[in-house]
């Protein structure tokens, strides 16, 4: 398994500090800038979140995939990390 590594996001106003290995750095911040970019669109703050998520879901599922479902899975992996760290 590979040495974790320390990454620090700011994603809604909030600054994150997350753990991943090397190889999922440059996909988290990217990743990141999505999420920022998709709530910046989104009038309705108190649930942006939510629909953030739901949005980018429902892009993901319904944009025909040029990659294999692989890259589909890791992107849902990090949504799911990305969620997850923003409940706490």
């Amino acid at each position: 398994m590979s040495d974790m590594e320390t990454l620090s996001l700011r994603i809604f106003g909030r600054d994150l500090t997350l753990a991943c290995p090397p190889e999922e750095k440059d996909q988290l911040i990217e990743a990141s800038k999505l999420l920022n970019n998709e709530l910046d669109s989104i009038n309705d703050k108190n649930n942006a979140l939510i629909i953030a998520g739901l949005s980018l879901a429902n892009k993901l599922l319904s944009s025909p995939s040029t990659s294999s479902s692989n890259s589909s899975e890791d992107l849902l992996s990090i949504i799911k990390k990305i969620d997850s760290v923003l409940e706490k």
